[in-house]
């Protein structure tokens, strides 16, 4: 009978957190080729040198798998991760 008593108090306390797990398809920051825009990887200077701004097709970025691999970039975790269809 204690024991359900216990139980009873302690059970809405304890949170049941199921971990969904975060894919890079659903991220907004996923491009075509599955490359994360978050985070570029190199700047060609070509154009910059001429008119002084860069051009998107200029970025080359990390695909997401190497993002996801490594712990200083999103992480297995996925820490960078923005569900497509939030707003900022």
């Amino acid at each position: 009978m204690k024991f359900i008593i216990i139980l009873s108090i302690l059970l809405p306390t304890l949170s049941f957190k199921v971990m969904v797990p975060k894919f890079c398809v659903n991220c907004k920051y996923i491009t075509e080729g599955d490359k994360c825009s978050l985070i570029p990887k190199k700047i060609k200077d070509v154009n910059r040198l001429v008119s002084g701004i860069y051009d998107v097709r200029d970025i080359e970025y990390y695909y997401c798998s190497t993002a996801r691999d490594n712990k200083y970039m999103c992480g297995p975790e996925g820490k960078m991760y923005v569900k497509k269809d939030e707003k900022d």
